[in-house]
């Protein structure tokens, strides 16, 4: 029978529990590392701050409309990101972990408190909507880190531990996926890969902001990667249209192709004035909101002096 320092053996907590972690104390990669003598002050304290690295009220806010960015439980191997040329980048933002774009894949940090079954049944398993969070976390590394070559780059890019045994993690990994499944996690963790430009649109949608998150710190990133399928557009048209201009210039030609060229033409007019006059206007709209974030930091800091 395991026992653990404080006299509690591990067959007493299952007992007294209502949750459990998703995993068996007997596959948990590392040893204990003290969680069963903290105080039950500190609990809270922790369970707080597990809150605030694991869930984001704003992703949670998008939930119904995240089927438009991603698919239920679709998490690729980490070897199978570098197959299709994605970049894995380190972050510690929960509302970020798996959200991906054009060739970049953001991926948060596991720590070894959640490979700790006495931590994760005091601390954890005392919050059901932490417990949810935590166990999705999990769900979403266990299927990250599938092979040994898929261990070998989590630690290349600081995502695990770097003492991590692949045969320790192959035990732990496979009594996750025993005990876990897409409906026993917190909303947000039900979907895997997300796509950072529909996420960008449902933030917009809802009247939320400009965008969930916005990559560019510059205007010129910004409009250059935006609107290029705004010129890819006005190009098929200036060749539409030099195809109707040759069209009218024959000799013959039905009444009907003057009448739509000149119809498609002021169309086009129309819209390349609209286009222009929206991007002046968004421009104009970024370049003030900067201005204003800029002065509203500086009256907080004078404050706070």
């Amino acid at each position: 029978m395991n026992t653990l320092e404080n006299g509690l053996n591990v067959t007493e907590i299952v007992q007294r529990a209502t949750l459990l972690p998703p995993f068996a104390y007997d596959c948990q990669p590392v040893a204990s590392q003290g969680a069963e003598n903290i105080p039950l002050g500190d609990l809270v304290k922790e369970q707080s701050r597990l809150r605030r690295i694991l869930r984001d009220e704003v992703l949670e806010s998008m939930h119904k409309q995240l089927w438009y960015a991603g698919r239920k439980g679709n998490v690729s191997p980490l070897h199978h990101q570098k197959v299709i040329r994605r970049d894995v980048i380190l972050t510690e933002r929960a509302r970020l972990h798996l959200v991906w774009f054009d060739k970049a894949i953001y991926v948060k940090r596991f720590d070894d408190e959640f490979l700790d079954w006495v931590y994760f049944s005091r601390v954890v398993c005392g919050d059901e909507a932490v417990h949810r969070a935590a166990s999705g976390f999990l769900l979403s590394y266990a299927r990250l880190i599938e092979y040994s070559s898929d261990l070998e780059i989590a630690k290349t890019h600081g995502l695990v531990n770097k003492n991590f045994d692949w045969k320790r993690w192959q035990i732990f990994r496979t009594s996750v996926l025993h005990h876990l499944t897409d409906r026993d996690v917190h909303d947000r963790y039900e979907y895997g890969e997300l796509r950072l430009g529909r996420l960008n649109q449902i933030y917009r949608m809802k009247f939320l902001g400009l965008s969930y998150f916005n990559v560019h710190r510059d205007y010129s990133s910004y409009f250059g990667d935006n609107y290029m399928t705004l010129v890819a557009l006005f190009a098929l048209v200036s060749v539409a249209l030099s195809a109707m201009q040759v069209m009218t210039s024959v000799n013959g030609a039905p009444a009907a192709v003057f009448v739509t060229s000149y119809r498609f033409a002021i169309a086009t007019l129309v819209a390349l004035a609209g286009s222009c006059a929206a991007l002046l206007v968004l421009y104009i709209a970024l370049y003030v909101w900067n201005w204003l974030l800029i002065f509203m930091r500086r009256r907080s800091q004078q404050r706070l002096r």
